[in-house]
């Protein structure tokens, strides 16, 4: 896992659920756009959940049940 990879699921961790914006915010990003560029792969592997479309869209980590070991 990336450096960035790790700093998502720590602040997912830390502050729970969060907007793209806000968790761009916590991460010291510059934009929303490179957030979506360096999650994608840990939705994709279940790492991370995003739920809701758009401007109701969340960022969580799954239930400890369903958590699974990201790339």
């Amino acid at each position: 896992m990336t450096t960035k990879g790790d700093a998502i699921l720590t602040a997912l961790r830390e502050k729970g659920p969060l907007s793209p914006g806000a968790l761009a915010k916590v991460l010291k990003l510059a934009s929303t756009s490179t957030l979506a560029y360096q999650i994608k792969p840990l939705v994709k592997s279940g790492a991370v959940i995003a739920t809701g479309k758009t401007l109701d869209r969340q960022f969580s980590l799954p239930p400890r049940s369903r958590a699974k070991e990201a790339p």
